[in-house]
């Protein structure tokens, strides 16, 4: 567990029970495993607590006397694979507690403030609205970076597709479009979060001396929410694309052998045509008793078949 006093600038990496005092500010970042240990010190309800216990794909966004809570599902890309995570916040008047697995990168964003790279305001409510702002924008940038690798992994694909068509690709297409729809999944609530923010007037918006300045953040919040679900909405037909792409590749190279086999009969045709004449039983018949006749014939037929390879390389069909 870490916590920052943001009244006199101290952190600490470890757990005290006296370290809480209701006249100061706190960022506080805890994994569900150590919140039991303040629950009572903060004052934390059964119900907020249990969501914390465990993993679920509800968006919340509730307002209580003491606190605002919102908990919210996180997405990064690792190792080619969608990870999705909860993140819960609890928002006070005089603290931040942000509830997530060490493994988290918000659980590593907020680390790094505690232990002294954030840049605190004159006023310790300022610095809370100003941490509760970067928590946001942090979220909403890990989204777009995460987005940005599925969208390298789909014109990973595509290139190889642009070569050489193979079997495996159709799993990988299968694959690259599971992610994208997870993702639009995940995303699609953090509309609804920005737009209750600030249509209900939640708790950081209730200060007139600082609410013009978090409300214009919370704005940028709410915008940034809406172009990143724009652009898991564009990755998502971008990966649907995938499969047309691949039904097209497939369906060239199907149209190339049936030109070939369209050609190779071509060529052959001439030369079933004579192995038919000279295969019927005639008594007379050209060249049937000449001596050169064999050999002149299958040269012939040698010749048929480069002159129709000429006309058809001639005519670009092969």
């Amino acid at each position: 567990m870490y916590t920052l006093n943001l009244n006199i600038n101290e952190s600490k990496e470890y757990f005290d029970k006296n370290f809480y005092n209701q006249d100061s500010s706190y960022l506080i970042l805890s994994t569900p495993k150590e919140l039991n240990l303040i629950k009572k010190i903060l004052d934390i309800d059964d119900i907020t607590f249990k969501d914390c216990m465990n993993f679920d794909e509800n968006i919340k966004l509730d307002l209580f006397d003491n606190y605002d809570f919102l908990s919210i599902n996180t997405f990064e890309l690792e190792n080619n694979k969608a990870l999705i995570q909860e993140i819960n916040i609890y928002l006070s008047d005089n603290f931040i507690l942000v509830v997530v697995k060490d493994d988290n990168f918000i659980f590593k964003y907020v680390k790094n403030m505690i232990l002294g790279n954030f840049n605190m305001e004159d006023n310790p409510t300022v610095s809370l609205f100003k941490i509760n702002y970067l928590i946001f924008k942090s979220i909403i940038i890990n989204g777009f970076e995460s987005l940005e690798k599925v969208e390298d992994m789909i014109l990973d694909i595509e290139d190889q597709m642009m070569e050489k068509v193979s079997e495996d690709q159709i799993s990988k297409i299968n694959y690259v479009r599971g992610i994208t729809r997870t993702i639009v999944k995940n995303t699609r609530p953090l509309l609804y979060i920005g737009d209750r923010i600030l249509k209900e007037n939640i708790r950081y918006l209730k200060y007139s001396d600082v609410k013009r300045y978090n409300l214009d953040n919370l704005q940028g919040i709410d915008f940034g929410i809406d172009k990143l679900y724009n652009f898991a909405l564009a990755t998502r037909e971008l990966a649907d694309k995938l499969l047309d792409l691949y039904s097209s590749k497939v369906g060239e190279e199907t149209n190339d052998l049936i030109t070939k086999l369209t050609i190779l009969t071509g060529i052959s045709a001439p030369l079933t045509i004579i192995t038919g004449i000279y295969g019927m039983n005639f008594k007379y018949m050209p060249f049937l008793n000449f001596t050169y006749g064999y050999p002149i014939i299958l040269l012939l037929m040698v010749i048929i078949v480069l002159l129709g390879l000429l006309i058809f390389k001639i005519k670009k069909l092969l």
